[in-house]
């Protein structure tokens, strides 16, 4: 295959230069299927086997990420500490209605 250089008059075969090697050749492919050619997805796939575009199942914020935290309502330590204080309030008031 010849190309010509921009700007100037003569022609380069494509073979002669440099190409630059391809970092997705080797890494695993998402592998769905389109809809409308039928054929796989050729994405690089992440830790869940899927693509970002087909995503599947979240992966989530990363252990321990403090951005990801809200408000702290559903963390396991205030769930704790709300079934002690409800089992302190059970107890109590088994205790007033036994006086």
């Amino acid at each position: 295959m010849v190309k010509s250089i921009r700007g100037e008059g003569q022609t380069v075969k494509s073979e002669d230069q440099p190409h630059a090697s391809n970092p997705f050749k080797d890494v695993p492919k998402c592998g769905a299927y389109s809809r409308r050619t039928g054929k796989l997805c050729q994405q690089p796939a992440m830790k869940n086997g899927r693509c970002r575009l087909h995503g599947g199942k979240s992966t989530g914020p990363p252990k321990g990420n403090s951005n990801a935290l809200k408000h702290g309502f559903y963390t396991k330590d205030a769930i704790a500490h709300r079934r002690h204080v409800r089992q302190l309030l059970k107890d109590s008031q088994e205790l007033f209605d036994g006086v």
